[in-house]
């Protein structure tokens, strides 16, 4: 007898809602892989005496097991959870605010979920960003909404969540709760770094050793022994105009409040004559950008430039800050946005300003609050740092996300002379599962994966697997098919001393990930009737190499070795490209060259995969 999974028990109403029991029932349904034909017997089984004699009252004169699933489901709905009155419905929407201490998304979402059976139809969304704008706890910002011309709701959603979170930075840097000054005090240099804006005692470098005087305590700025060469700019500091609306934050009610005073200070940290500033990469929206760190630095900021060529797909927000440098020139602000950050294996959602000019990339403290630098790895920058960047620029068409078409290598397969084909039927799947099945099979057919044919002498019944996200990947379960009959292909697989054979005398390494490798090779036309497979939707057969055929390995392990030839210090291990180089400039060369190659046979890679230039790599 087969072991059950989970336990569904009798419905009651006392303890849990029909549409909470019924979700329950259909993942029992997918975990016990019980068949679209039991789906009714079962859910009358399980459902209880009470249950089902009601069911059976609300049918007559028809029989509960002469409807379908949905039917029963909904009959029975109607009767635990009839339909409310919208009127109701729409008092309850109309009278809800923003809660203490409830952030404007979760209100938003509040207000989706009243609106359900709301009825509001077209006007949904007009009604959601009035509610919105009327239930705010925030008077300044309902102020600054009720200024907007053609205001949205998405627009209203936008400026609410950006206003909400300028108050809660504001609030952070300031020390009190009213409305502050913040300027920079005019202290000297650490003795320590040469930097300004903290205390010697809490700098990071006080127990480094200086490269100069090779005496422990400071680093090469900071040398006393050293002859000046140049004086630390002066700092420059944001000033928000006269008379304009600005944020800022009141720590009692956490409201937005208008105000014409005020400095934000910003500082360019940098020594003229030849010390070189210290900078990390981060991803922004996915694209490496250099940016300096500044810890005197109140806000992160890129020039118009950077966001033109990287982050111009981001709508910028109006700004009322603007920039003074040092001589009392103003530098004009085009804008603020929300942009994701990724560092370290971190990722935030933070606010950056956008400058007018060419002006360097600058990380302040806003981020440097949200973010772990690991500060012992930040490196001075070199033009190696400067060239990787360049580099992963002008492959940008590699690193797209999109499946990838391998040009001028196709696979061929053959089967054994005297075989049989072999056509197995569909496999029944649960019922839970079919709709991501579906939707799936209709994604791959999209990305001319698979092609839908009427007839076949060649059919494989599909497993599907369940992904971590909740998506299904379906494979074709070729063992039982096409793999005893499959002519084995002929091709050394690389042994590991191999790999590292071809890595001696690298000093750093660069992984490059091929997404879905082997999707990316194309099947011949005469190969593709092997690659049928059955499904409840019908017969599907790929056009790309799928996993699950006992030749796929060797098959994508020479095309892989074909593109490569004749690249130094660089090697394929199936979907992994690991390249290296004696120093960073021929290491940086081969990279170049590896990409090109890419480039040239339409691959595409996984950018969030791969890592370059690392003293070590899986």
């Amino acid at each position: 007898m087969a072991s059950v999974f989970g336990n569904m028990g009798h419905f009651d109403e006392s303890s849990e809602q029909w549409s909470a029991y019924t979700e329950r029932f259909e993942y029992f349904v997918a975990a016990n892989d019980i068949t679209e034909e039991k789906v009714v017997p079962t859910f009358l089984s399980v459902m209880g005496p009470k249950t089902f004699t009601l069911l059976r009252n609300l049918l007559q004169p028809e029989k509960p097991g002469e409807k379908t699933y949905d039917q029963i489901v909904n009959t029975l709905k109607a009767h635990f959870s009839p339909k409310p009155l919208v009127i109701a419905e729409r008092f309850r929407f109309h009278r809800r605010n923003q809660l203490e201490g409830e952030t404007v998304t979760m209100f938003v979402a509040v207000l989706k979920k009243l609106a359900e059976h709301c009825e509001f139809g077209d006007a949904l969304n007009d009604t959601l960003r009035d509610r919105l704008v009327c239930g705010l706890r925030c008077e300044g910002i309902q102020k600054r909404l009720l200024t907007e011309s053609n205001l949205t709701l998405q627009r209203a959603i936008e400026m609410s969540v950006s206003m909400e979170l300028a108050a809660k930075e504001a609030q952070q840097l300031s020390s009190n709760s009213k409305v502050y000054k913040m300027e920079t005090e005019n202290k000297g240099p650490c003795f320590h770094c040469g930097k300004t804006g903290h205390s010697p005692v809490t700098c990071w470098y006080k127990d480094m050793e200086c490269r100069s005087c090779k005496k422990k305590g400071h680093i090469e700025r900071a040398c006393r022994n050293k002859t000046e060469k140049g004086k630390i700019q002066q700092k420059i500091t944001f000033r928000r105009k006269q008379k304009k609306h600005v944020f800022t934050a009141d720590q009692e009610n956490n409201q937005v409040t208008d105000t014409s005073d005020g400095e934000l200070p910003l500082h360019v940290l940098t020594v003229a004559g030849g010390t070189k500033a210290y900078k990390v990469t981060a991803l922004l929206e996915g694209q490496p950008v250099k940016m300096e760190i500044d810890t005197g630095a109140a806000v992160s900021l890129v020039s118009d430039v950077v966001y033109s060529e990287k982050l111009g797909h981001l709508p910028l927000k109006p700004s009322d800050v603007t920039l003074k440098t040092y001589t009392g020139e103003s530098v004009i602000m085009k804008g603020l946005s929300q942009v994701t950050v990724e560092l370290n294996k971190q990722t935030k959602k933070l606010p950056l300003y956008v400058v007018l000019g060419d002006y360097p990339s600058l990380m302040g403290r806003s981020w440097l609050e949200q973010l772990k630098v690991d500060w012992q790895a930040i490196h001075v920058m070199t033009q190696k740092t400067l060239d990787l960047e360049g580099v992963l620029q002008k492959h940008s068409e590699v690193f797209k996300q999109e499946l990838g078409s391998m040009e001028g290598i196709n696979v061929k397969l053959t089967v054994e002379p005297e075989c049989q084909p072999k056509f197995l039927k569909a496999r029944p799947l649960p019922y839970a599962l079919k709709p991501k099945v579906e939707a799936s099979l209709n994604e791959l057919v999209e990305n001319d994966v698979l092609e839908p044919v009427s007839v076949s002498k060649w059919a494989t019944p599909i497993v599907p697997v369940i992904k971590k996200d909740g998506g299904i990947r379906i494979c074709g379960d070729f063992k039982v098919t096409v793999n005893p009959v499959l002519s084995a292909e002929q091709y050394p697989l690389p042994h590991i001393n191999d790999l590292f054979a071809g890595l001696t005398g690298g000093q750093k390494f660069s992984k490059i990930d091929l997404n879905q490798a082997y999707l990316q090779m194309h099947v011949e036309e005469q190969s593709r009737e092997l690659l049928t497979i059955n499904t409840h939707k019908g017969l599907f057969r790929y056009k790309r190499l799928p996993f699950g055929i006992t030749s796929a390995p060797s098959l994508f392990q020479r095309a892989m070795d074909q593109i490569l030839a004749g690249l130094p210090g660089v090697v394929c291990y199936f979907d992994d490209i690991l390249v290296t180089g004696t120093d960073d400039k021929s290491h940086l060369q081969h990279l170049d060259a590896t990409l090109n190659r890419l480039k040239e046979y339409g691959l595409r890679v996984r950018k969030d995969k791969c890592e370059f230039f690392q003293s070590a790599v899986e």
